[in-house]
């Protein structure tokens, strides 16, 4: 153990001498964790904006239910509502207009919108009497003296009258989006359902389903909250496997370990120290973007002593994996790049900054193979959910992980040719 130890002290000096490896140790995830949490972050407060150009005016205003149309998709609190006069070009406005660099959003009220609108309500509503009155008649026509009957049918010919002489075309809105606009779907939803509600209300239905349910966590957390775990199990993943990877390789380059080989140190301390320093460096890293997330974004979700140890699994499972690589290729760069390429993958295919639900299918399959999805799923488990019981598959996989590895890191680890 002293010599685990002395590896380590070595290891941690050589470390904080580094500028290199403090940056891309701490302060790049940090910079990682503010900008991420600072775009998905606000997520529940994102108002997208929607440029309405209504042409359904009258005396210079807009018509009642036009206006009424408006005020419902501002007041899901979605949109931030701005105008375009009835003399604008759209396509033009499109081209020219910087706010539509990137993307543009634009629904136009047609002119004759409230007309339609209640023309078809009221057609929709003649449609349900006659067949509310065609279906009573049915069902208890043989109830019925023959003077009812005759004064229902009477009022069905009379309200088929009517109905011909409505006009019954819909009042068709027109939303215009760019086809990059990764929003507009999302948008496009909301809009559908405002229209949905709006032409329930003009008929005069009635809700029939009811939605309610509250969260069935009962900790009182924001979304940054949600993405600290992956934020944490990720970078701690990178700093395994990149950090020893490049240790052996800057230690190769520097003749440093000839030196080592010369001396009665066994391969198996070497590892050992190498794996000490980065479970270390992981519980410095993930004290310091707790701190900052409760300093910046007020964040909740902290370790308890399972995480911590999930944590310290984790550390000693991806460390491995990088000694495997410094012992296997023996070409400094090459095993730079072959770091970078597990890592970088893993990193954004395992789930860890957005669920894997939103990949596609085999993605999503992919992302079950890999255990950083593990990794960060137990502390999730553990930070958020307080459910140590979910968690027992991560111990698990990244136990078994982590004891694989270190073997093959004993076995591939060679003095002689390091």
């Amino acid at each position: 153990m002293k010599r685990v130890y002395a590896i380590f002290t070595a290891l941690l000096k050589s470390w904080l001498r580094s500028k290199i490896g403090i940056f891309f140790s701490f302060l790049f995830p940090v910079m990682l964790l503010i900008i991420f949490s600072t775009i998905f972050g606000g997520a529940g407060d994102t108002r997208y904006t929607l440029f309405v150009q209504n042409f359904d005016v009258e005396n210079g205003e807009p018509t009642g239910l036009s206006q009424g149309f408006v005020d419902a998709l501002e007041a899901t609190d979605i949109f931030a509502i701005q105008y375009l006069d009835t003399d604008v070009d759209v396509s033009t406005y499109v081209k020219e207009n910087p706010s539509f660099n990137f993307s543009y959003r634009i629904l136009v009220i047609p002119k004759g919108f409230e007309e339609h609108a209640v023309n078809k309500s009221l057609s929709v509503r003649m449609d349900v009497t006659l067949d509310t009155l065609l279906l009573f008649q049915e069902q208890y026509a043989q109830y019925m003296d023959e003077a009812d009957l005759q004064q229902i049918i009477e009022g069905q010919t009379i309200l088929q009258q009517m109905k011909t002489t409505l006009p019954t075309d819909l009042s068709e809105l027109v939303l215009l989006t760019d086809r990059g606009d990764t929003a507009a779907p999302a948008m496009t939803s909301v809009i559908y359902g405002v229209v949905n509600a709006f032409s329930n209300t003009l008929i005069g239905t009635e809700d029939v389903v009811a939605i309610t349910g509250e969260p069935l966590e009962q900790k009182e957390l924001r979304v940054v909250d949600y993405y600290l775990p992956g934020f944490i199990a990720a970078f701690i993943m990178t700093n395994g496997i990149i950090g020893a990877n490049t240790t052996i390789s800057e230690y190769r380059r520097d003749g440093q370990v000839k030196r080592l080989a010369a001396t009665p140190l066994p391969k198996s301390s070497w590892v050992l120290g190498n794996i000490l320093q980065q479970a270390v460096l992981a519980f410095i890293l993930t004290g310091i973007m707790i701190i900052l997330g409760w300093i910046i974004f007020g964040v909740r979700a902290f370790p308890d002593i399972y995480a911590i140890l999930l944590i310290f699994v984790g550390a000693v499972a991806f460390c491995s994996v990088g000694m495997v690589l410094g012992g296997v290729i023996k070409d400094v760069e090459a095993a730079s790049g072959a770091g970078n390429a597990i890592a970088f993958p893993m990193m954004f295919l395992s789930g860890a900054f957005w669920p894997i639900e939103m990949m596609p299918e085999y993605l999503q399959t992919v992302a079950k193979f890999l255990p950083l999805h593990y990794f960060h799923e137990g502390l999730r488990q553990l930070m958020i959910f307080d459910n140590p019981e979910k968690s027992v598959t991560a111990f698990v996989i990244l136990g078994v992980f982590a004891v694989v590895f270190i073997a093959v890191a004993f076995k591939v680890t060679r003095w002689k040719e390091l």
